[in-house]
């Protein structure tokens, strides 16, 4: 399992006595030893073999690994990036309504988080990405909680423990993160252009037809107050001039969040943050805010900014 990959020690190829037609190495993993004598018609394989572990290893130092997982029966995708060494902590990614698992902003977030030592997991709400399911059939607020509440669990189960669990969620993905918070209790949570209720949504003349769908057959109304008032650790982000979800949400659910809570404004940023520069200062608040929120409550030394 993911978790024991964690705790292992990097494979070893330590050649000795080496001469243009032959070679002598060891090779040991996990404690074990051994010596091998190669000659020239071996040679190849041990250069082959010492390559192939080598990539192995890489591979395992990328730390990124697929997962499946079910949720109300529907087979759901995510992608589970681990630090160089066990975790702290793991902060599970929900994207918006038309989004999937590879937005370019929960990539960026999760090389951040792992640079940090904690574990990120983003993954397909069902009806979307890879993930089973028609998405004018199964896109509800209570549905994706639901593939969030699972996703935890697949975490979990991926990596062997529980741990901290921290939160993010981009637009209506904010949304699932304030509606499933009380069932998880994160150690940190950030939101970003999150709407509180439904009717604040404000759809742009060329949204996609499904998505307009959605809304005109009153399948996503929510007003999700009642939830927030319970929330703490939280940072919201948003930009001034959201054009889909007005920045009125931000400043309501700032109002309604206990201490110690953070707001971030984006002056003139809009809905998709498209500005680099606001990318780039959201992403260090995030990764920082995840940071000081976990090491404020598990008495660690602070880790500095990236």
């Amino acid at each position: 399992m993911i978790g024991s990959l964690c705790q292992e020690k990097s494979p070893q190829i330590t050649p000795f006595n080496t001469t243009r037609n032959s070679v002598a190495f060891q090779f040991s993993w996990t404690g074990v030893k051994k010596d091998y004598a190669a000659t020239e018609i071996d040679r190849n394989f041990y250069l082959l073999l010492k390559q192939m572990i080598l990539s192995d290893e890489r591979m395992l130092r990328n730390k990124e690994h697929s997962i499946s997982f079910t949720s109300d029966g529907l087979q759901l995708s995510g992608v589970l990036h681990l630090p160089d060494h066990e975790p702290l902590a793991v902060v599970i990614g929900c994207h918006g309504l038309m989004a999937d698992k590879k937005s370019p902003k929960q990539i960026e977030l999760a090389r951040g988080c792992t640079a940090i030592g904690m574990a990120y997991f983003r993954f397909d709400h069902r009806g979307c990405g890879d993930s089973e399911g028609i998405f004018e059939n199964v896109t509800t607020l209570e549905n994706r909680t639901s593939d969030l509440m699972a996703a935890v669990d697949a975490v979990s189960h991926a990596l062997e423990k529980n741990m901290p669990i921290g939160l993010f969620g981009s637009s209506l993905g904010g949304t699932v993160c304030l509606t499933a918070a009380h069932h998880i209790s994160p150690f940190s949570m950030v939101t970003l252009a999150a709407p509180v209720q439904s009717r604040s949504i404000q759809l742009p003349d060329d949204s996609p037809g499904s998505l307009k769908k959605e809304l005109a057959e009153n399948r996503l109304i929510f007003n999700v107050s009642a939830a927030i008032g319970s929330l703490h650790h939280i940072l919201i982000v948003h930009g001034s001039n959201d054009e889909t979800v007005d920045i009125e949400n931000a400043h309501r659910i700032y109002r309604l969040a206990r201490d110690p809570k953070a707001q971030l404004i984006l002056k003139d940023g809009d809905h998709r943050i498209s500005s680099k520069a606001h990318q780039e200062r959201f992403l260090r608040k995030t990764v920082q805010w995840f940071s000081d929120c976990y090491h404020d409550q598990f008495d660690a030394a602070p880790t500095k900014g990236i």
